[in-house]
């Protein structure tokens, strides 16, 4: 009940998510694409806190020397948030997660920032981490893997690095759709994302999912609708994330 309240407390009235209620998801067009995210929704309101800035400047300069810096600032943002907060007490509460929140802070970075490779027989080789593959996205063989983050979404359809090519389906009452997209020529073929949520609130909801289900399916209430998340750790590394995601 923890992201449900937190949810309709906080992000169900928000006005970049009621923004969102005016978005034609399962619109039919004959002519060129068209962006999918209206032009109200400007980046002075889409990254407007301390925490969707840190996000932002994470999310635009991976590749970009400093990238340590910006993910200890990052989570150096999130750890001061109320839902960090929030998540651990009510973990540490039920003797889930025991130990002190020094130490849930060291095992929620491993968990998202631990380096791995998809190639277990060559481990030194495409070295990456589940925040890589969930916000950023990887492109292998013409395929992009991962990128189930809004934010990143909105960032590449405004830079036009992004074009929409079909919403498979919408859930009926919250912005959670599956969509397929094209990224500097790779192809999403069919992904989803939760459109609107705030990333602290997602990422912990991910980090949830992964603590308690470890690989396999979680099931959570969001304004009172059953949600499914997915999330897997590494085959060798079991306090690693591959991915998570939203299913749907």
């Amino acid at each position: 009940m923890l992201f449900s309240h937190q949810f309709v407390q906080t992000i169900k009235s928000d006005e970049v998510y009621c923004e969102l209620n005016h978005v034609p998801w399962l619109r039919v067009t004959n002519g060129p694409p068209l962006p999918l995210l209206p032009p109200q929704l400007t980046p002075e309101r889409v990254f407007r806190t301390t925490i969707d800035m840190a996000a932002k400047d994470l999310l635009l300069n991976w590749e970009q020397a400093e990238r340590e810096r910006r993910i200890s600032y990052f989570l150096d943002q999130l750890y001061q948030t109320s839902n960090f907060h929030a998540v651990y007490e009510i973990l540490h509460s039920r003797d889930l997660y025991p130990d002190n929140l020094e130490e849930f802070e060291a095992c929620f970075r491993q968990v998202w920032f631990g380096l791995f490779s998809w190639d277990q027989m060559i481990p030194s080789e495409r070295r990456t981490c589940g925040f890589q593959h969930v916000y950023i996205g990887e492109k292998r063989a013409g395929k992009i893997k991962g990128l189930h983050n809004w934010m990143r979404y909105y960032i590449l359809e405004k830079s036009a690095r992004l074009i929409l090519d079909k919403v498979h389906k919408k859930h009926p009452t919250l912005h959670l759709v599956s969509l397929r997209f094209t990224n500097d020529y790779a192809v999403k073929p069919y992904g989803t994302i939760f459109f609107g949520l705030p990333i602290q609130f997602e990422i912990m909801i991910f980090f949830c999912a992964f603590l308690l289900g470890g690989s396999r399916e979680v099931n959570f209430l969001i304004d009172g609708q059953r949600t499914t998340v997915v999330s897997y750790d590494v085959a060798t590394q079991s306090d690693v994330l591959a991915t998570a995601f939203f299913k749907y």
